[in-house]
């Protein structure tokens, strides 16, 4: 039996009202969930790299550089479309700052992605279990002890890499604090510039629907390459601290906490989020106020 002119008229008005009806954002809750997930998968895969290389050998430094980008973007297409994909307190706090992002959010936000980086930790330390103690009597230290950052460098960040660079003071002279303070606001302000660059509503260039996340990976990734060996570029304080407080409730100790330098803790908090805020403000005031208007 066909419909009515009527019914036909009700039902396009129908299907067109649920066409044109706004999308109901994600709850705070949510959006939080969304966060420890994705920082979750960035870091499983990211320092789980990095297991596989100190552990076994398997995987050298651009091996490592590509699993983080990988693992940047697969967060990304997993909790983009939730969050934002934030996984990172210096991105959040530039949104915040620069793109209107919610204030009260930002809290949530970050212990959110703190919870994410320390629970892929620990899931890391088990799935590995077997690995730890032969890795330790092969690199000749203990852990806890001065030197085991040869180890807890599967978690957490140090200057200059333990792995490629060593650990005694002809070493430790390659890369000041100073330095190392520097690469990383120099490396999250370039990671800061590309995701705004990507993200922009109103460029011609940005990339293909649902190719950003590629390309944010990709910049990952070169941001490994380089960065590896001077501070092995956490660009993000939540990639070294929620590992780092892992690693201390294990047994790492001053190596952990405060570091060996005694400033590593705050150092990559620091850092990246001083790089993060001058990335999104050379982006607004020198590329975006230059972009050829839409027709």
């Amino acid at each position: 039996m066909g419909l009515t002119n009527t019914e036909i008229v009700l039902q396009v008005s129908k299907e067109a009202s649920i066409e044109t009806k706004p999308a109901v954002l994600p709850s705070l809750a949510g959006q939080c969930v969304a966060e420890v997930i994705g920082t979750f998968i960035v870091i499983l895969l990211g320092d789980g790299a990095v297991a596989a290389a100190v552990l076994t050998g398997a995987l050298d430094g651009w091996a490592v550089a590509v699993m983080w980008g990988l693992a940047v973007t697969f967060g990304i297409y997993v909790a983009g479309s939730i969050s934002g994909a934030h996984f990172n307190p210096a991105v959040t706090i530039t949104m915040a700052i620069l793109r209107g992002f919610p204030l009260r959010r930002v809290v949530p936000f970050i212990l959110s992605q703190i919870a994410g980086a320390y629970l892929a930790s620990a899931c890391i330390y088990g799935l590995w279990r077997g690995f730890w103690s032969g890795a330790a009597e092969r690199l000749g230290v203990s852990i806890g002890q001065p030197g085991s950052q040869k180890l807890m460098m599967i978690f957490s960040c140090f200057y200059p890499n333990p792995g490629s660079i060593g650990i005694d003071a002809a070493a430790m002279a390659k890369v000041s604090t100073t330095g190392a303070l520097l690469t990383e606001i120099v490396l999250t302000m370039f990671l800061l510039l590309m995701i705004f660059a990507l993200t922009e509503e109103t460029s011609t260039g940005t990339p293909q629907a649902g190719l950003g996340p590629i390309f944010v990976g990709l910049t990952v990734t070169a941001i490994v390459g380089i960065g590896a060996p001077l501070t092995m570029d956490a660009v993000n304080p939540v990639r070294d601290f929620g590992p780092r407080l892992f690693a201390y409730t294990v047994g790492y100790d001053r190596v952990a906490f405060p570091g060996p330098r005694g400033n590593e803790w705050w150092l990559y908090i620091v850092g990246p989020i001083i790089g993060g805020v001058l990335g999104g403000i050379v982006y607004r005031y020198f590329v975006k106020r230059f972009l050829p208007a839409r027709n």
